[in-house]
């Protein structure tokens, strides 16, 4: 890649820092900077800055700004003795493994990834944090992330199939939350219920 600004036309959606997306968005095997400053920088407005870069070995030295919008994603940076400016809501991370769990939490960044939570971070992950006694009713609360849907299932024998019980319920926004759903009557029921939350795609 020669000296000066060069247009690259997104192939597709911004994967995440997961090693299979490198093949569908814009990638390189090798970038080596060799002195001098690479920047990379969002140039269309209507891209609503999901935009990514993904390297599979960043070698070299110089200077690489990430400007805003933009996401700039390694798998290795072996060798990279440069420095790295990050400009307004700019990312530079790690690729990770599709189906290791680096974080421990029990869910594989692939899974992680689509629940919008952190592959790096053990408490951020989708899951049951409570179910509580309301006189008749129990109220089942679950970890939520802005922008994703879910619904709760439920089973009364273990091992059996679960089955929607709620209705879809719909988060706004875009940070960490929690949400909850109510089930009518179930604390006078003799019989035992088990629950668990579907991501809605």
């Amino acid at each position: 890649m020669g000296s000066g600004a060069h247009n690259l036309e997104q192939a597709s959606m911004n994967r995440g820092p997961l090693l299979s997306a490198i093949s569908n968005n814009w990638s390189f095997g090798t970038l080596t900077l060799n002195g001098g400053t690479l920047s990379v920088v969002d140039n269309y407005a209507n891209s609503g800055g999901a935009d990514a870069i993904y390297v599979q070995n960043l070698t070299g030295s110089g200077v690489l700004n990430v400007g805003p919008g933009m996401v700039f994603y390694f798998a290795s940076t072996n060798g990279w003795t440069g420095t790295v400016n990050i400009t307004g809501n700019g990312i530079f991370r790690q690729l990770l493994p599709d189906n290791e769990d680096p974080d421990g939490d029990g869910k594989i960044n692939w899974h992680e990834w689509l629940c919008g939570t952190e592959m790096l971070s053990s408490p951020s992950v989708l899951r049951i944090t409570r179910i509580a006694k309301e006189g008749v009713d129990l109220r089942v609360t679950w970890t939520t992330v802005g922008s994703h849907s879910y619904i709760l299932q439920t089973n009364i024998v273990p091992g059996t199939s679960y089955g929607d019980f709620s209705p879809t319920i719909s988060v706004p926004g875009t940070g960490e939350s929690t949400t909850n759903y109510v089930h009518t009557g179930a604390a006078t029921n003799t019989i035992r219920f088990f629950y668990r939350v579907r991501l809605v795609p």
